[in-house]
């Protein structure tokens, strides 16, 4: 075990610990591997406190599968990895943000958005936009028909912005690109009035942070002294800013990645970080190893992808490197071979399935799963055609990137059903002379309702009660995403949710009502809505279909994707190169061989452009294209374990060659897969691997929800159905955030006494961000009620205060098969002994099942606090703020029964991990109160 497995170069990279290091891992080389013995050498070996390591990778399953690994290798020994940084830039810059919200732009509870719901945010305030000067002088020549393309177009360039860290002052030099930083001031202000942040602005918040404030900094660097980061040649401008400026000190910076892979250009990454890296150090002070023995890949194929590499006259802009297989894939067979046709789809189609059953009968493969489609976009009308042609000869496809999710069955009938039931949809949708694919679809969805209804007497009594109902509504305290919970209740709908299994391709309907959920979420946040009534049901209708769902649905939703199981059992993939980064597959059919290195792009923004290259692209910008797409294809051809196989329909034209020129210099050398060159009985085809990932679990969000109700878990923790708070969880989040800046201020400034007003400002800001984001509002009383909870905890709970050593505390600890987590509300420190305090907004001895609960989690926050910190914790402190007399529960903590709950803890991980999610007769009183509640009745 341990370093006697790795090669010399790895075991290299694994020991080089101190200073900086440069590690050019070529594909399948091991770099993972490298990755787990280097973290096992310095916590084993050199005694390197696992809290003064950080690791970004570029994905949670990455970090995940890190974790996973590091943590099984270190099983019998007494070392806590838990307090490791480790995760994607995003994740570790979001912790630096909440950790210090004190010195943040940020209030708590501010939101991020995701990639759509940025771009209709910057929709939603489009016409801000309209009023800063040189907005018509930037869009002219520029053919961005409407608004929501227009803020498409922003979004992209306000990202690179954020992502390269660009000095404003360098668009000063004409109206055009002036106005994109002004655009950009006023886009910062308006996230900050609603206190959101987008993926970008995360790291340009955490890198501000720690740049503005010298303490914050030093006391990061004196954290983190060992940084590790994976795939850097995806990284952009701000990411390398941020990984210098904590490590520029003590120089310990390991940085892993293959420049031949990079590429993320359009997300802002930049192949320089990875090529100049060495040159930020003095003389040979970067130590370079070169990871160059390919263990994936059949040698057929790692010569086949040093063929297309080397092909290309790279100027200097690529690290000189020649791959090798390991000696046990060096083999005479070949490994590369073509499958294509002279002129048909169809016949194409038909030769792929061919092919596909030809494997399972002879039985090289076993099961579809070892078959991976790799293309440029899985988008594309053809591709498409190819997915709906094998399924309909029995073949199953996994593409949750191939823009079906509008398509699938359910999704239509939700949207018929909402269509049917809210009145003057021909006003409001359906307007006389509009004419779009969109109303096209909107239009079957309806007819496919109205034919259904024809045959089903009860459905069609529901869906005239309640479109009576929403004729002459008032109020009747339903939203969109209530009514959607009505909807998944109907037989109709019920098909598509079947009560057993969670394999993504047989319960694929319910992950799509899942993601549905969520959209319908996100559009009551953006309409700010929370009731239908007479006065804006029409507006809310309207936007619904004519903005929000027209606009996703001509963007493309993705259906769902297990980070654990990327390649599902039962089906062959078809995934976009991009999102096969990383992965590996027995047998990769790549097709998209009519593609070429568009320069279209470059030429039409070349101007705006030219800024983020400072003047100057660090690669020519004449090959910029050229050398993206060789990287790109690379990265395609690498991912092939056993054989790889190039697919298409050539045709011969003067206007366009399949395959395109680029690919011409290789394919014409390939012998095709029916040819007697390919000896077929010699290949061999390895399994899939399963992803070795532990997932976390926490005990109130996870284990209580599971205790109380298997089959809602799934629902909501699985399935990914979004859930209600009510007005008691509202209430208990805003006492609780109040209580917490307390906390903190109090621990940041180290002094007890803060004014009364300030703490009545901290109350109704959360309020009022509360309100916006949950769309739920308080009356007075309550309002009160919960400002008077927090006075009296700041006037009972001066001791807390003046002993506090820290608030909202993140624990985790890794065992066996999973991995705990929770977040404990105050640390105090009295006389060397640590406290762990929970603030409860409940009764004590209101329910006693609840209060034993809250004992449970009180002893599971102990245990991680004390395995964290190495101590014995011996008391816990239950704070129940409604109970203004004695609010104050102390709980002795011993081992006997903390292993009785951790045993509990582990009873119900089991079941979870074993699919258990059967229904139970629970409270009927919860169940009131049940999103599902339709739906179980």
């Amino acid at each position: 075990m341990g370093l006697s497995l790795l090669n010399e170069n790895q075991k290299k990279a694994a020991t080089t610990v101190f200073g900086p290091l440069l590690i050019i891992a070529g594909p399948g080389s091991g770099k993972t591997r490298t990755l787990v013995e280097r973290v096992v050498y310095m916590i084993k070996e050199l005694n390197i406190h696992p809290k003064n390591i950080m690791i970004t990778t570029f994905t949670e399953r990455a970090a995940k599968e890190l974790i996973t690994r590091v943590s099984n290798r270190l099983i019998g020994t007494d070392i806590n990895i838990s307090e490791m940084y480790i995760g994607t830039i995003h994740s570790i810059c979001l912790k630096i943000i909440e950790e210090n919200m004190q010195k943040s732009i940020m209030s708590k509870g501010f939101t991020v958005l995701e990639n759509i719901e940025q771009k209709f945010f910057i929709f939603s305030k489009f016409n801000e936009f309209k009023k800063v000067d040189g907005f018509e002088d930037f869009f002219e020549g520029k053919y961005f028909p409407t608004s929501w393309k227009k803020s498409g177009n922003l979004q992209k360039w306000f990202n690179r912005i954020s992502e390269e860290g660009i000095d404003l002052s360098k668009f000063l030099k004409n109206k055009k690109t002036a106005f994109l930083a002004q655009g950009y001031i006023k886009y910062r202000e308006l996230l900050k009035q609603e206190n959101t942040l987008d993926f970008s602005t995360i790291q340009l918040e955490a890198y501000r942070i720690l740049k503005e404030n010298p303490i914050i900094l030093e006391n990061t660097r004196e954290k983190i002294k060992f940084i590790m980061v994976d795939e850097y040649q995806d990284t952009n401008s701000i990411q390398e800013k941020i990984i210098f400026l904590i490590g520029e000190n003590h120089k310990n910076i390991c940085v892993v990645g293959d420049d031949d892979q990079g590429i993320y250009r359009f997300r802002g990454a930049t192949i320089k970080n990875i090529l100049e890296f060495s040159k930020k150090f003095n003389n040979s002070e970067c130590e370079i190893v070169t990871l160059n023995t390919n263990y994936r890949s059949e040698s057929g194929i790692v010569d086949f992808c040093n063929k297309w590499i080397d092909s290309l006259n790279w100027e200097g802009y690529r690290h000189s490197k020649k791959i090798e297989a390991t000696e046990s894939k060096q083999s005479k067979n070949i490994s590369v071979v073509k499958l294509s046709v002279k002129n048909s789809e169809r016949e194409w189609a038909e030769r792929i399935y061919r092919f596909i059953v030809y494997m399972k009968r002879i039985g090289k493969i076993d099961d579809y799963n070892q078959i991976a489609f790799l293309f440029r976009s899985v988008r594309d009308k053809r591709i498409v055609s190819l997915i709906h042609y094998l399924e309909s000869k029995g073949i199953s496809v996994y593409s949750p990137r191939s823009n079906l999710f509008f398509y699938r069955e359910e999704i239509i009938k939700v949207i018929g059903i909402l269509l049917y039931v809210f009145p003057r949809v021909d006003s409001t949708v359906f307007k006389e002379g509009v004419k779009s694919e969109t109303l096209d679809y909107y239009k079957y969805c309806l007819k496919k309702i109205e034919k259904e209804l024809l045959q089903d007497d009860e459905f069609k009594v529901w869906l005239e009660s309640k479109k009576a109902s929403y004729e002459n509504i008032v109020d009747n305290g339903e939203s969109v995403l209530d009514l959607f919970y009505e909807l998944i209740s109907l037989n109709t709908l019920k098909l598509h949710l079947k009560e057993e299994g969670i394999e993504i391709l047989s319960e694929r309907s319910s992950y799509n009502l899942g993601i549905f959920s969520q959209i319908l979420e996100k559009f009551e946040k953006l309409c700010g809505i929370s009731e239908l009534n007479n006065e804006n049901i029409d507006k809310v209708v309207g936007y619904l279909f004519n903005m929000h769902l027209k606009f996703l649905k001509e963007g493309g939703i993705d259906e769902f994707e297990d980070e654990k199981d990327f390649t599902p059992k039962g089906a062959v993939s078809f995934l976009t190169i991009h999102q096969s980064k990383g992965l590996e597959f027995p047998i990769v059919i790549v097709g998209s061989l009519d593609s070429v290195p568009d320069r279209k792009e470059m030429e039409t923004e070349k101007d705006i452009e030219k800024i983020f290259y400072w003047e100057q692209p660090y690669e020519p910008d004449y090959r910029i294209k050229e050398f993206d797409f060789w990287r790109l294809f690379y990265t395609a051809f690498s991912r092939a374990q056993n054989l790889l196989v190039l697919s298409c329909v050539e045709m011969n034209s003067s206007k366009k060659e399949v395959p395109s020129l680029p690919f011409k210099r290789i394919y014409d050398d390939i012998v095709d897969i029916s040819q007697e060159d390919f000896q077929m009985k010699n290949l061999f085809v390895d399994d899939v691997k399963i992803a070795n990932v532990k997932d976390k679990y926490s005990f109130t969000s996870h284990i209580l929800n599971y205790k109380q109700c298997p089959f809602r878990y799934k629902m909501n923790k699985i399935f990914k159905f979004q859930g209600k708070n009510g007005k008691d969880t509202f209430f208990g989040t805003l006492v609780h955030q109040t209580i917490e800046n307390i906390n903190k201020d109090v621990i940041f400034s180290k002094k007890i006494d803060i004014d009364i007003f300030k703490i009545e400002e901290w109350y109704y800001e959360n309020y009022e961000i509360l309100k916006k984001n949950e769309r739920i509002t308080l009356d007075e009383e309550s309002l009160k009620l919960g400002l008077n909870q927090v006075l009296d905890y700041f006037k009972n709970g001066k001791e807390f205060l003046r002993n506090a050593i820290a608030a909202e505390e993140q624990v985790f600890l890794i065992r066996e098969n999973y991995i705990i987590e929770g977040k404990i509300d105050l640390i105090v420190k009295e006389n060397d002994e640590y406290k762990v305090i929970d603030f409860k907004t409940g009764n004590f001895h209101k329910d006693l099942t609840v209060e034993k609960n809250h004992r449970k989690q009180l002893e599971i926050y102990s245990y991680l606090l004390s395995k964290k910190l190495g101590v014995e914790i011996k008391t816990g402190i239950l704070y129940y703020t409604k109970n203004i007399e004695n609010p104050i529960v102390e709980i002795d903590i011993n081992q006997s029964s903390v292993n009785k709950t951790l045993m509990e803890f582990d009873k119900s991980i089991e079941k979870i991990e074993a699919k258990n999610f059967e229904k139970i007769n629970s409270d009927s009183k919860k169940c009131e109160k049940c999103e599902f509640r339709h739906y179980c009745l």
